[in-house]
């Protein structure tokens, strides 16, 4: 392995780990523009990385014997052990991917990125942008000569734009599109339509004739196919929504049917509350994305309803009271 290659690795891990802060930035941009090769070898990087992520959630998915015998720890997180891989010479095994499916096409650069339920990725896309996935969410990315464009299949995540005029960054969710150009901004995928949260910078929305300009600290819901785009200026909770990216559920007087809906996209154990007139109770609280169970027994004692906890769900409200209504 060359010592450019060592440099990209090194970038990419930081990367995948954490933001770059201002300093650092400036250091990775003036490494790319040092030298051509050097985006090569990050473009390698990055299809690399993907293809080891694959396989280690392949590896969780269909699980043998030898399950940790990747992990130095058992209860190390699948993301850790992409890292290790990184970080102890994954780069020889990673190359020999190449020959089992994965391309690299200066033309054109396609990837598929996911996660499984609970499951959160910090990814360096090729052209140094970088995305943050939320749980149960699917990014199809293709980045070309011309133009950058992602799908957001289901889900949620976070891009941290690059700068670059010359290749617009276009996100499609559904009907809804959202562009950018050097600033960071979220999309999470509903069915009826897309929300988009911006925390830095300015982005576009359209969906058919409607169009809208966002800034930082602001926040629209977008209808598929809607007449007029709709957006408020509410930092603290483009915040709020965003603490996942820190493992964290934050509510300020959410329902507690919203709060039960959040932990559901996370938690193993699915959280059904039983009775109905529960569901519009108003709470506050910060909890740890799997730290559902402790959120319930909170629950019950704040509103001092019963919780029933069993392998496969935990049930907020009368024992004996309807079920039926699942969050």
């Amino acid at each position: 392995m060359s010592a450019i290659d060592n440099q990209a690795l090194a970038w990419l891990r930081i990367q995948s780990e954490r933001a770059l802060d201002a300093d650092e930035r400036a250091q990775f941009d003036a490494w790319l523009a040092e030298d051509t090769r050097h985006e090569g070898a990050y473009v390698r990087a990055t299809v690399i990385n993907n293809a080891i992520a694959q396989a280690v959630a392949q590896h969780d998915l269909y699980p043998g014997e030898d399950r940790y015998a990747l992990r130095s720890d058992a209860s190390e997180p699948a993301g850790a052990n992409r890292r290790a891989l990184l970080k102890y010479g994954a780069w020889a095994a990673g190359v020999g991917l190449f020959g089992v499916g994965v391309s690299l096409n200066v033309a054109e650069r396609r990837t598929t990125l996911s996660t499984s339920r609970g499951e959160f990725r910090r990814v360096a896309l090729a052209d140094t942008s970088v995305a943050s996935i939320n749980s149960s969410s699917r990014l199809e990315v293709r980045l070309t000569s011309e133009k950058r464009q992602i799908t957001l299949v289901k889900g949620e995540a976070w891009f941290e734009v690059a700068k670059d005029k010359t290749k617009p960054f276009v996100v499609e969710a559904g009907d809804v599109r959202v562009r950018a150009v050097g600033t960071a901004f979220g999309v999470r995928r509903f069915k009826d339509g897309a929300e988009v949260l911006v925390t830095e910078g300015t982005v576009e929305v359209w969906t058919g004739n409607a169009k809208a300009l966002l800034t930082a600290g602001q926040r629209s819901f977008v209808p598929y196919r809607t007449a007029q785009i709709t957006v408020a200026r509410q930092p603290q909770e483009i915040q709020r929504k965003l603490a996942w990216r820190e493992g964290k559920l934050i509510f300020t007087r959410q329902t507690l049917g919203e709060a039960v809906a959040d932990f559901n996209r996370y938690s193993a154990k699915k959280i059904i509350i039983s009775d109905p007139a529960l569901e519009g109770k108003r709470i506050f609280g910060q909890y740890q994305i799997d730290a559902a169970e402790q959120f319930a027994k909170d629950i019950g004692a704040y509103l001092n309803v019963p919780i029933e906890v069993s392998i496969e769900s935990i049930v907020i409200g009368a024992k004996d009271g309807p079920k039926k209504n699942s969050i």
